[in-house]
């Protein structure tokens, strides 16, 4: 998953930035500051849910004032890992759940929310079981999630199924055999574009590990316990998956010199049947589609593998999310944070965000959202199926760039399954921090 940012710094609420902890102002006591640094683009018309929210809670909390900088991509992470460097951090800020981020959570800096009270059985019930997924090696909760980014979905035109007799397999060898029936009619069977070398990995291999490996073994061999490794024959089987599928000619033609704009492309214009891609790919198409093609447009996750270990999942890392200071451990501004975190995040800033587009991980009730059609389909897929691990959102991204770029070789004929999981196996037995 690679997320492109356009650089921003803007302020809200307040023209000046302070990066002092969380005091009590003037002579009354019950005023409190709260310093924060968010990469979130107010400017955004992507952001439009944020600011209502900022708006609507700030009015029904005067006693909390709010100095918040904010800044997008790479900017955002180098003023964060210089604030990290002087350990001025900032009471409430946004970071990963993963390695992202690490230079704010390896050296402590960062709240771990399970050693806190509050993370309460009643919070919880109200999210989708992937928000609370394990972050730090020991079991940490750093920071809670908004949002999901979904990392594995197969768009299919129903129309076309219906119009071949078919109709969406429910196992993997049903849709290989679609293949010659699909290709007969002039359609390509499957776009995806697999030119920058992470998609692969991203939006397919993932998948198949979950559903062919298991999340558990996954761990195992990310961090070299219980004997596991990437030369086992389980995700041997994976890799000889995908070769299979593009051998058969499931994917486009050159579909490693298509991008993931031209796959979308390739199936809004009919020329394909199947689109494997992101969850987030949903929301173009409300804009992109008409809703006579919405409606005709099923959003499914891989069907049933032969012997797989885990059934109907798909993918998903946790969205950036919200953090709290470790220096502010019981005290009166880690619970101000806190108000503010759980309600950005649960029923009110959810149901705010749901109707500007965005799918929280909190359920929303669909009574209280005006969702388009897209946007509800992709609220359903999360609530319906159970989401794995994504490869790059564990393992080291060097070792993973290797490994893709050796499956898109194998795709062109260079390399066998067995020699690519022995050559990712090494550099990560030699390299990964998750051996460390």
């Amino acid at each position: 998953m690679k997320r492109l940012f356009v650089f921003l710094i803007a302020v809200l609420l307040v023209s000046s930035i302070a990066f002092a902890q969380g005091t009590t102002e003037g002579t009354d006591d019950e005023k409190i500051v709260l310093t924060g640094y968010m990469q979130i683009d107010p400017a955004n018309v992507q952001y439009a849910g944020h600011n209502e929210i900022m708006e609507k809670y700030q009015a029904d909390h005067p006693e909390l004032e709010f100095k918040i900088e904010y800044a997008s991509g790479e900017a955002f992470h180098q003023k964060f890992q210089s604030m990290a460097a002087s350990k001025q951090i900032p009471d409430v800020f946004t970071c990963y759940g993963g390695a992202r981020t690490a230079y704010i959570q390896d050296p402590g800096y960062v709240l771990d929310l399970n050693t806190t009270n509050f993370i309460t059985d009643d919070f919880k019930s109200g999210f989708q079981d992937a928000t609370f997924k394990t972050q730090g090696p020991n079991g940490e909760l750093w920071m809670i999630p908004p949002s999901m980014a979904v990392c594995h979905a197969v768009y299919a035109n129903n129309e076309i199924l219906n119009k071949l007799g078919l109709e969406y397999p429910k196992t993997y060898k049903e849709m290989l055999d679609q293949i010659p029936v699909i290709k007969a009619a002039g359609y390509n069977v499957c776009s995806m574009g697999n030119k920058d070398p992470w998609v692969v990995n991203s939006w397919l291999l993932s998948l198949l590990v979950d559903r062919v490996c298991g999340p558990e073994w996954f761990m195992d061999a990310a961090h070299g316990r219980n004997g596991a490794k990437f030369t086992d024959p389980c995700f041997v089987r994976c890799l000889s998956l995908i070769k299979e599928m593009n051998d058969k000619g499931f994917f486009s033609p050159g579909v490693n010199q298509m991008s993931n704009g031209e796959a979308s492309q390739e199936f809004y214009q009919e020329k394909s049947v199947y689109l494997i891609n992101s969850g987030w790919a949903s929301g173009p198409m409300d804009s992109d589609l008409s809703q006579e093609r919405r409606n005709n447009t099923l959003m499914e996750v891989f069907p049933e593998i032969e012997g797989e270990v885990r059934h109907n999942s798909s993918t998903a890392t946790t969205s950036e999310g919200f953090g709290i200071s470790a220096s502010l451990k019981g005290t009166k501004e880690a619970e101000a944070a806190w108000d503010f975190i759980k309600y950005y995040t649960g029923k009110e800033g959810a149901t705010i965000r749901a109707n500007y587009g965005e799918v929280p991980t909190y359920n929303v009730d669909p009574s209280q959202v005006k969702m388009e059609t897209m946007q509800a389909k992709f609220a359903e897929f999360q609530e319906t199926h159970p989401m794995g691990y994504v490869f790059d959102s564990v393992m080291n991204g060097e070792g993973v760039t290797i490994l893709n770029q050796d499956i898109q070789a194998m795709m062109l004929g260079n390399g066998t399954p067995e020699e690519i999981a022995a050559n990712y196996e090494k550099w990560v037995a030699a390299n990964d921090t998750n051996r460390e």
